[in-house]
């Protein structure tokens, strides 16, 4: 089952996360549209982009900052919010953004037949790979080399438990979050070259997880598709 949430006379149930990377500026207009479609609120982070060189086989991050919307919905929600970006915010065309959700729900045990609607789409699964500030670039060259086409860093603050102390946070160091999606034949390979790369194994050095992918809109691999109105 989803989650309910409730905010005055407004009910959603929440089965999804729906996720919009777009260009600065673009967000609050994005996240007004969702609001027209049902959503109840959403948030905004800042982020970056990142680009390879044409001449140096390296990645930096893009001049172009980019917007991360992240918005709560229920199945129906979502395939409207996915539509809106890709009508309303062309997400068939190069450097509109992308759009892609995951489940929020609570997965059937392996003895229970799985619901085929609830299968990832198209084989997409997100990446997260939390590093220290500064190697989220590095983190998307190594995804780079196993086969991912780019990435979005995300820039954050660790919050870690004294020892000495039973309710206070200490706030750490500087984190770069880097959001990747992967198709299913290749995740295996990006995950291993990031885990090698930045040595994930070594305790302190960061984390990756993997989350099962819905559905998408705007990537490179199913762009075609959309500019002929095949939707996934």
């Amino acid at each position: 089952m989803g989650y309910e949430y409730s905010s005055g006379a407004r009910e959603l149930t929440i089965d999804t996360l729906f996720f919009a990377v777009v260009n600065k500026g673009k967000a609050n207009i994005l996240l007004q549209k969702a609001q027209e479609l049902g959503a109840i609120g959403g948030t905004i982070l800042l982020a970056e982009g990142t680009t390879r060189s044409r001449f140096f086989n390296t990645v930096r991050p893009s001049q172009a900052h980019k917007e991360i919307v992240i918005i709560s919905a229920g199945y129906e929600l979502c395939v409207g919010l996915h539509e809106m970006v890709f009508q309303t915010f062309k997400f068939y065309k190069r450097r509109k953004g992308i759009a892609f959700s995951i489940p929020f729900k609570n997965w059937d045990t392996v003895e229970k037949k799985p619901d085929p609607s609830q299968k990832p789409m198209d084989d997409y699964f997100a990446l997260l790979t939390i590093v220290e500030r500064g190697r989220g670039v590095e983190c998307v060259y190594a995804a780079r080399k196993a086969g991912a086409r780019g990435g979005t860093i995300v820039h954050g603050h660790r919050a870690g438990i004294p020892k000495d102390f039973f309710f206070s946070l200490n706030i750490e160091p500087q984190k770069d979050i880097v959001i990747i999606l992967s198709k299913k034949d290749t995740l295996q390979a990006i995950k291993e070259s990031i885990t090698e790369s930045l040595s994930l194994a070594n305790p302190g050095n960061g984390i990756l997880f993997i989350l099962p992918v819905l559905r998408t809109s705007g990537l490179f691999e199913n762009r075609v598709a959309e500019q002929r109105g095949v939707r996934s």
